[in-house]
Protein backbone atom coordinates (compact mmCIF):
# COMPACT_ATOMS: atom_id res chain seq x y z
CA UNK A 1 0.00 0.00 0.00
CA UNK A 2 1.41 3.36 -1.07
CA UNK A 3 0.67 6.39 1.10
CA UNK A 4 -0.21 9.61 -0.77
CA UNK A 5 -0.77 13.08 0.62
CA UNK A 6 -2.57 15.50 -1.70
CA UNK A 7 -3.11 19.16 -0.87
CA UNK A 8 -6.16 20.93 -2.29
CA UNK A 9 -7.98 17.63 -2.75
CA UNK A 10 -11.50 19.01 -2.40
CA UNK A 11 -11.99 19.95 -6.05
CA UNK A 12 -10.51 20.02 -9.54
CA UNK A 13 -7.30 18.12 -10.18
CA UNK A 14 -6.80 17.22 -6.51
CA UNK A 15 -10.22 15.60 -6.26
CA UNK A 16 -9.73 13.74 -9.53
CA UNK A 17 -6.30 12.48 -8.45
CA UNK A 18 -7.92 11.12 -5.29
CA UNK A 19 -10.73 9.48 -7.25
CA UNK A 20 -8.40 7.80 -9.73
CA UNK A 21 -6.04 6.53 -7.04
CA UNK A 22 -9.04 4.73 -5.58
CA UNK A 23 -9.91 3.09 -8.89
CA UNK A 24 -6.31 2.00 -9.44
CA UNK A 25 -6.03 0.38 -6.01
CA UNK A 26 -3.00 0.01 -3.79
CA UNK A 27 -3.06 3.49 -2.29
CA UNK A 28 -4.06 5.11 0.98
CA UNK A 29 -4.86 8.74 0.23
CA UNK A 30 -4.59 11.53 2.78
CA UNK A 31 -6.81 14.05 1.02
CA UNK A 32 -6.40 17.50 2.52
CA UNK A 33 -8.14 20.84 2.16
CA UNK A 34 -8.77 24.02 4.13
CA UNK A 35 -12.41 23.34 4.99
CA UNK A 36 -13.29 19.62 5.03
CA UNK A 37 -16.77 20.40 6.34
CA UNK A 38 -17.58 21.98 2.97
CA UNK A 39 -15.85 19.36 0.79
CA UNK A 40 -19.00 17.42 -0.12
CA UNK A 41 -17.59 15.44 -3.06
CA UNK A 42 -14.42 14.53 -1.20
CA UNK A 43 -16.34 13.47 1.89
CA UNK A 44 -18.55 11.26 -0.26
CA UNK A 45 -15.44 9.51 -1.61
CA UNK A 46 -14.21 9.01 1.94
CA UNK A 47 -17.54 7.60 3.10
CA UNK A 48 -17.54 5.11 0.23
CA UNK A 49 -13.89 4.17 0.79
CA UNK A 50 -13.28 4.48 4.55
CA UNK A 51 -10.14 2.32 4.47
CA UNK A 52 -8.62 4.11 1.49
CA UNK A 53 -9.28 7.84 1.98
CA UNK A 54 -8.62 9.94 5.07
CA UNK A 55 -9.78 13.55 4.84
CA UNK A 56 -7.65 16.00 6.81
CA UNK A 57 -7.83 19.72 7.45
CA UNK A 58 -4.75 21.43 6.05
CA UNK A 59 -4.39 25.12 5.29
CA UNK A 60 -1.10 25.36 3.41
CA UNK A 61 -0.64 28.94 4.61
CA UNK A 62 -0.88 27.96 8.28
CA UNK A 63 2.17 26.19 9.73
CA UNK A 64 0.23 24.95 12.77
CA UNK A 65 -2.33 23.38 10.44
CA UNK A 66 0.46 21.76 8.43
CA UNK A 67 2.02 20.32 11.58
CA UNK A 68 -1.28 18.84 12.74
CA UNK A 69 -1.93 17.22 9.36
CA UNK A 70 1.57 15.75 9.20
CA UNK A 71 1.18 14.36 12.71
CA UNK A 72 -2.11 12.72 11.67
CA UNK A 73 -0.48 11.19 8.59
CA UNK A 74 2.40 9.88 10.69
CA UNK A 75 0.02 8.22 13.15
CA UNK A 76 -2.15 6.61 10.47
CA UNK A 77 0.61 5.59 8.06
CA UNK A 78 3.28 4.21 10.39
CA UNK A 79 5.36 7.38 9.92
CA UNK A 80 5.84 6.71 6.21
CA UNK A 81 4.77 8.80 3.20
CA UNK A 82 5.49 7.62 -0.34
CA UNK A 83 4.14 10.48 -2.45
CA UNK A 84 3.50 14.13 -1.62
CA UNK A 85 1.50 16.01 -4.26
CA UNK A 86 1.60 19.77 -3.69
CA UNK A 87 -1.52 20.62 -5.64
CA UNK A 88 -3.18 23.43 -3.65
CA UNK A 89 -2.91 26.82 -5.32
CA UNK A 90 -4.76 29.98 -6.29
CA UNK A 91 -5.20 32.10 -9.42
CA UNK A 92 -5.41 35.93 -9.48
CA UNK A 93 -8.76 37.24 -8.34
CA UNK A 94 -10.85 39.61 -10.41
CA UNK A 95 -10.98 40.17 -14.17
CA UNK A 96 -7.98 39.97 -16.50
CA UNK A 97 -7.34 43.71 -16.39
CA UNK A 98 -6.76 43.57 -12.64
CA UNK A 99 -3.74 41.31 -13.18
CA UNK A 100 -1.76 43.79 -15.30
CA UNK A 101 0.32 46.92 -14.79
CA UNK A 102 -1.62 49.77 -13.27
CA UNK A 103 -3.73 47.41 -11.18
CA UNK A 104 -1.12 45.36 -9.32
CA UNK A 105 -0.93 45.47 -5.52
CA UNK A 106 1.77 44.13 -3.25
CA UNK A 107 -0.87 42.42 -1.13
CA UNK A 108 -2.30 40.43 -4.05
CA UNK A 109 1.15 39.52 -5.40
CA UNK A 110 2.37 38.45 -1.97
CA UNK A 111 -0.70 36.24 -1.46
CA UNK A 112 -0.08 34.47 -4.76
CA UNK A 113 3.61 33.89 -4.16
CA UNK A 114 3.05 32.72 -0.59
CA UNK A 115 0.26 30.28 -1.47
CA UNK A 116 1.70 28.94 -4.73
CA UNK A 117 5.41 28.83 -3.92
CA UNK A 118 6.33 29.37 -0.28
CA UNK A 119 3.65 27.16 1.25
CA UNK A 120 4.37 24.05 -0.90
CA UNK A 121 8.00 24.31 0.19
CA UNK A 122 6.98 24.50 3.86
CA UNK A 123 4.64 21.52 3.44
CA UNK A 124 7.47 19.53 1.84
CA UNK A 125 9.82 20.45 4.65
CA UNK A 126 7.27 19.25 7.19
CA UNK A 127 6.85 15.93 5.35
CA UNK A 128 10.55 15.24 4.82
CA UNK A 129 11.00 12.81 7.71
CA UNK A 130 7.94 10.80 6.63
CA UNK A 131 9.18 10.67 3.03
CA UNK A 132 12.58 9.45 4.20
CA UNK A 133 10.90 6.27 5.48
CA UNK A 134 9.65 5.29 2.02
CA UNK A 135 11.53 2.98 -0.33
CA UNK A 136 10.56 5.21 -3.27
CA UNK A 137 9.67 8.70 -2.00
CA UNK A 138 8.46 11.29 -4.49
CA UNK A 139 7.49 14.96 -4.25
CA UNK A 140 5.39 16.37 -7.07
CA UNK A 141 4.82 20.09 -7.47
CA UNK A 142 1.69 20.85 -9.51
CA UNK A 143 2.94 23.97 -11.23
CA UNK A 144 2.07 25.49 -14.61
CA UNK A 145 3.54 26.13 -18.01
CA UNK A 146 2.93 29.77 -17.15
CA UNK A 147 5.85 29.43 -14.73
CA UNK A 148 8.33 28.77 -17.52
CA UNK A 149 10.68 31.76 -17.83
CA UNK A 150 11.82 30.74 -21.29
CA UNK A 151 8.27 30.41 -22.65
CA UNK A 152 6.86 33.58 -21.08
CA UNK A 153 5.37 36.16 -23.45
CA UNK A 154 3.32 38.28 -21.09
CA UNK A 155 0.34 37.35 -19.00
CA UNK A 156 -0.70 37.63 -15.34
CA UNK A 157 2.33 38.82 -13.37
CA UNK A 158 1.52 37.32 -10.00
CA UNK A 159 0.56 33.86 -11.18
CA UNK A 160 3.56 33.55 -13.48
CA UNK A 161 5.90 34.81 -10.77
CA UNK A 162 4.45 32.43 -8.19
CA UNK A 163 4.76 29.37 -10.40
CA UNK A 164 8.29 30.32 -11.48
CA UNK A 165 9.17 30.53 -7.78
CA UNK A 166 7.54 27.15 -7.18
CA UNK A 167 9.62 25.70 -10.02
CA UNK A 168 12.78 27.06 -8.45
CA UNK A 169 11.86 25.64 -5.04
CA UNK A 170 11.35 22.21 -6.59
CA UNK A 171 14.64 22.43 -8.47
CA UNK A 172 16.55 23.33 -5.30
CA UNK A 173 14.79 20.59 -3.32
CA UNK A 174 15.79 18.05 -5.94
CA UNK A 175 19.48 18.66 -5.32
CA UNK A 176 19.39 19.43 -1.60
CA UNK A 177 21.43 16.93 0.40
CA UNK A 178 18.73 17.08 3.09
CA UNK A 179 16.35 15.56 0.51
CA UNK A 180 18.75 12.82 -0.56
CA UNK A 181 16.88 9.80 -1.90
CA UNK A 182 13.66 11.75 -2.50
CA UNK A 183 12.74 12.33 -6.15
CA UNK A 184 11.32 15.85 -6.55
CA UNK A 185 9.83 17.03 -9.84
CA UNK A 186 7.71 19.86 -11.20
CA UNK A 187 4.67 19.22 -13.39
CA UNK A 188 2.38 21.17 -15.68
CA UNK A 189 -1.10 19.60 -15.50
CA UNK A 190 -2.20 21.25 -18.74
CA UNK A 191 -4.91 23.86 -19.16
CA UNK A 192 -7.60 21.94 -17.31
CA UNK A 193 -11.37 22.33 -17.25
CA UNK A 194 -11.74 23.17 -13.56
CA UNK A 195 -13.05 26.13 -11.58
CA UNK A 196 -9.59 27.67 -11.97
CA UNK A 197 -9.01 26.76 -15.61
CA UNK A 198 -12.52 27.51 -16.86
CA UNK A 199 -14.81 25.70 -19.26
CA UNK A 200 -12.81 26.76 -22.34
CA UNK A 201 -9.68 24.88 -21.19
CA UNK A 202 -8.05 22.24 -23.36
CA UNK A 203 -8.40 19.03 -21.35
CA UNK A 204 -10.55 17.46 -18.68
CA UNK A 205 -9.45 16.89 -15.11
CA UNK A 206 -9.87 13.18 -15.80
CA UNK A 207 -7.27 13.20 -18.58
CA UNK A 208 -4.89 15.45 -16.66
CA UNK A 209 -5.03 13.33 -13.51
CA UNK A 210 -4.58 10.09 -15.45
CA UNK A 211 -1.47 11.47 -17.12
CA UNK A 212 -0.05 12.80 -13.87
CA UNK A 213 -0.53 9.49 -12.05
CA UNK A 214 1.09 7.56 -14.89
CA UNK A 215 4.02 9.99 -14.76
CA UNK A 216 4.33 9.67 -10.97
CA UNK A 217 4.22 5.89 -11.00
CA UNK A 218 7.05 5.74 -13.52
CA UNK A 219 9.39 8.23 -11.87
CA UNK A 220 13.00 7.23 -11.36
CA UNK A 221 15.64 8.90 -9.22
CA UNK A 222 17.27 10.20 -12.41
CA UNK A 223 14.13 12.29 -13.05
CA UNK A 224 14.72 14.54 -10.05
CA UNK A 225 14.77 18.25 -10.80
CA UNK A 226 12.98 17.92 -14.13
CA UNK A 227 9.88 19.79 -15.38
CA UNK A 228 7.28 17.56 -17.02
CA UNK A 229 3.96 18.09 -18.73
CA UNK A 230 1.17 15.79 -17.54
CA UNK A 231 1.68 13.57 -20.60
CA UNK A 232 5.36 13.01 -19.81
CA UNK A 233 6.85 15.55 -22.25
CA UNK A 234 9.67 17.59 -20.74
CA UNK A 235 9.28 21.37 -20.60
CA UNK A 236 11.73 24.27 -20.69
CA UNK A 237 12.44 26.08 -17.45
Amino acid sequence: MQNYLITGANRGIGLELTRQLLTQGGALVFATCRAPERADNLNELARDNPDRVIVLQLDVNDEASIACAVQAVSAAAAACLDVLINNAGIFPKGDHASRGLGNLTSEALSELITTNAVSPLIVTQACRDLLKQSENPRVVMISSGLGSVQATRGGPYGYRMSKAAMNMAARVLAFDSEMSGITTITTHPGWVQTDMGGAAADITATDSAAGLLALISGLKSADKGRFFRYDGAELDW
